[in-house]
């Protein structure tokens, strides 16, 4: 019997990348990867890759080179926003966006020639790949050696192993051999119905001068487009070659599926398309979308009733472990997929290296906190897109969704990772202790822009800014354009937790509210530290109010230091930014002048990120 260090079940990108990694990392492992299909031609989704993948494909597995002469460099993520009535001209349509390439790399990959180069680099790397290997049992020693059963050419053939790591994706092949559950989540009800088109001109075929200067000329095409509506989204994602990816995502609790709209589906909303005929028609009732498409020709379709579910584990001190849709699956939405495969991927690699160097306590110290640090990763993107989707159709609304998102993601998950943190253990405990800090600010937030979005939508304001407008999504996260890299500043990151919280937060509460100029404002930006924000579990007058009051007692104490001689009692501020100053008699010009003092503490810029954005 054949023996090896560690069999990987699939040869998809998951699998590939991994034993590439395992290869680079230490040339001596015994790599066996067994991939069921004859020849890697099959259309695959998650074409579109961000930042952590994109520097793990770069930096780790040294495919910078092999990516830029094969595959689509990509030009950012971008949103645009259309009528009620889906017919706006893309060139109306309000969008959220870069104006040149980002200054970190990401690209777009046409699945199928990756996985196909990636059997033939690892071939030539020394790992055994076969393809039409079909695994149909395995056998878990967690004492001894692990056994891999597959038929290959009509044939079974053994072997074993001191490793099996499960690639296999929806088809699950370890667990489903093990008995392990997986869980289909209850907490998001999305599915989507995709396929591949030929003939497409692209965005930047649209010729109005106007909307062309307005992103400095930048190909539009290069980007992961995304239309946005109140519960659903459409994608277009360019492949090399003349191929276009596009696709549709929807939440079924809020639009429906088929011929069956949801309950609370909005008005004249269409409902999520589930097979081919209903797919073209969905993508037909959008004008900037049809128009995009006029003479192109869909070559494929797939589709998924459902999307995300989890494990309840991902590596074992058994020596196994699952990495990529094999153990769990979120949403498409910024495109995280290959962010969990790079993830998974670090991990795999730590353990496997530490137990085949004789470093059980080490390995089993890496596979405690791997697991728990993976599943938190699980629970916090779930928790990110739970409530997303009734917020996705409004222009004014999705913006500041997305300068959160899009700062803490920089911020939190790629700076870690540019630093080779997200694998060390001392790191990852500390990370772990704010498990249910994060938790909860995702949770408030996502509560927040939900009922904001219900309260626009009862105004009749949930469409008010989808025509129009330019945001430069690259604008909010300009101030760690020179920060990110190997080196972790810890204070610079929490300041910029607070920040981003903070000036989101004020936006919503000025929107929420109706109190005009109050989100840029830096006493009050100041005030709404994360756990500040946590605190508001409703936007209300009266809370608003307290917040206030306790503004105008620091700064009574700071104007009573700053002018001593006269006679400052209490400082209040009062709605739509009315301050009285108690103590000098008015008229005075000692109130005349706390009044003015007052008056410019309270009306200095915030520098939010709200405003800067704009």
């Amino acid at each position: 019997m054949r023996a090896f260090d560690i069999v990987i079940i699939g040869s998809g990108i998951a699998g590939g990348f991994l034993a590439r990694q395992l290869r680079l990392a230490c040339p001596d492992l015994g790599v066996l990867v067994l991939e069921a299909a004859e020849a890697m031609e099959d259309y695959k989704v998650g074409e579109s890759t961000v930042e952590v993948a994109a520097n793990y494909m770069v930096r780790r597995l040294n495919l910078g080179t092999y990516l830029y002469q094969h595959q689509l460099p990509k030009n950012g993520l971008r949103f645009f926003f259309d009528s009620p009535d889906r017919d706006l001209p893309l060139p109306r349509m309000s969008e959220i966006g870069s104006d040149h390439m980002p200054f970190h790399p990401s690209f777009q990959l046409e699945r199928a020639r990756l996985e196909r180069d990636l059997v033939t680099m690892n071939r030539a790397a020394g790992a055994e790949v076969e393809l039409g290997a079909k695994v149909v049992d395995v056998a878990i020693d967690g004492r001894g050696r692990h056994t891999v059963v597959y038929e290959q050419g009509g044939e079974r053939r053994e072997v074993a192993c001191r490793w099996v790591c499960d690639a296999s994706g929806r088809r699950h092949v370890l667990f489903r051999k093990l008995g392990v559950k997986v869980h289909k989540e209850a907490r998001l009800n999305t599915a989507a119905a995709w396929g591949r088109y030929r003939g497409v001109a692209g965005l930047d075929a649209v010729t109005d001068a106007a909307w062309r200067s307005r992103a400095r000329y930048t190909s539009r095409h290069l980007s992961t487009n995304h239309f946005m509506y109140d519960g659903y989204w459409i994608w277009f994602i360019p492949l090399a070659g003349d191929l276009m990816s596009v696709g549709v995502v929807f939440d079924k609790d809020r639009i429906g599926a088929g011929n069956a709209p949801a309950g609370n589906a909005p008005a004249g909303a269409l409902p999520g398309p589930r097979t081919r005929a209903e797919f073209e028609r969905f993508l037909g009732a959008h004008r900037a979308v049809r128009e995009l498409l006029e003479g192109a020709e869909l070559e494929d379709f797939q589709a998924y009733a459902h999307l995300p579910y989890h494990a309840e584990q991902y590596f074992s001190t058994d020596r196994y472990a699952v990495t990529g849709e094999a153990g769990a699956f979120t949403d498409p939405f910024y495109s995280p997929g290959s962010d969990f495969i790079a993830t998974a991927n670090e991990f795999i690699t730590q353990m496997v290296l530490s137990d085949v160097r004789g470093d059980r306590a080490g390995f089993e110290e890496k596979a405690a906190a791997y697991d728990a640090y993976y599943r938190f990763k699980y629970d916090s993107t779930l928790r990110l897109y739970e409530r997303m989707y009734p917020v996705f159709g409004s222009f004014e609304l999705y913006r500041l969704k997305y300068l959160l998102d899009f700062n803490n993601y920089y911020n939190l998950v790629v700076w870690p990772f540019m630093a080779d943190r997200v694998t060390d253990v001392g790191w990852i405990r500390e990370e772990l202790r704010f498990t249910d800090l994060v938790l909860r600010a995702l949770s408030t937030m996502g509560e927040h822009f939900a009922s904001l979005a219900s309260d626009l939508r009862a105004r009749g304001e949930y469409f008010a800014q989808n025509e129009g407008r330019f945001a430069n999504g690259l604008n909010g996260v300009a101030q760690l354009e020179t920060r990110l890299g190997p080196a972790i500043d810890e204070r610079f990151r929490r300041e910029q937790v607070d920040r981003a919280y903070g000036s989101v937060f004020a936006a919503l509460v000025e929107r929420r509210l109706g109190e005009q100029g109050l989100s840029d404002r830096a006493r009050l930006v100041s005030e709404l530290t994360l756990p500040q924000v946590l605190v508001f579990r409703d936007i209300t007058p009266e809370r608003l109010a307290r917040l206030l009051q306790r503004i105008g007692e620091r700064m009574t104490k700071e104007l009573r230091d700053e002018l001593p001689a006269v006679g400052i009692e209490r400082i209040e501020l009062g709605a739509s930014g009315v301050i009285s100053v108690t103590g000098p008699a008015e008229g005075t010009e000692a109130h005349a002048d706390a009044l003015s003092r007052a008056q410019a503490l309270w009306a200095a810029s915030a520098g939010s990120l709200a405003h800067i954005a704009l």
